[in-house]
């Protein structure tokens, strides 16, 4: 084949691909994980059965897809923040400017849904629990950031896997019980998410 049709080719299974992944989204957002099918998802993308399944043979193919592709959201939003150059305290607010910047978005709403989906129906889902375990890796690396801004005294003087898991529990809640809610989305604030792990002189 020659190179334009192969670029043609590849074109088309990047459209195609988009387009389930939207019509995935928007199914298990609106039915859960139990309530979804791929022939709602095939009505939705607007495509044929045969080309759907040529992509995704099963629910459960869909369901990963749009896991993984969480989770790289996630990971690039945290990593970035790590890898920017700074003080300890200056990469945890760069990580609350990134979340508020990429979680608030309908799209990123929608994949928070599905990665609650993931973790509350997870035991009916064969190995998604170790692949989300295997994939969350850099929610870890707040944890040492937060030590060290502790020893600069500009974190609270807490247990830093307590601050950890308060700050990961309060972007995911504001995310979901924010979901529908384009007004008050639009006034989540980076200070919001830092403020859980600022001192002020009291403990959590």
């Amino acid at each position: 084949m020659s190179p334009r049709g192969n670029k043609l080719n590849e074109q088309m299974r990047t459209d195609a691909i988009a387009k389930i992944t939207r019509a995935a989204l928007e199914v298990f957002a609106a039915y859960g994980y139990y309530g979804s099918t791929m022939e709602k998802i095939m009505k939705v993308s607007g495509l044929s059965k045969g080309l759907v399944y040529h992509y995704f043979p099963s629910k459960e193919k869909v369901f990963f897809h749009l896991v993984d592709t969480a989770l790289e959201i996630s990971k690039n939003t945290w990593e970035d923040a790590f890898n920017t150059p700074g003080t300890a305290w200056e990469k945890i607010e760069k990580l609350s400017e990134n979340i508020v910047k990429t979680a608030f978005t309908d799209e990123s709403s929608l994949y928070s849904l599905i990665m609650v989906q993931a973790v509350t129906e997870g035991k009916g889902i064969p190995g998604i629990m170790e692949h989300i375990s295997q994939h969350l890796t850099h929610y870890f690396k707040l944890q040492p950031l937060i030590v060290a801004a502790q020893k600069s005294g500009e974190a609270a003087q807490s247990n830093p896997d307590l601050l950890m898991i308060t700050y990961v529990a309060l972007v995911q809640g504001m995310v979901l019980f924010l979901l529908n809610d384009d007004g008050l989305r639009q006034q989540i604030t980076p200070d919001i998410f830092t403020n859980v792990l600022r001192n002020t002189g009291r403990s959590i």
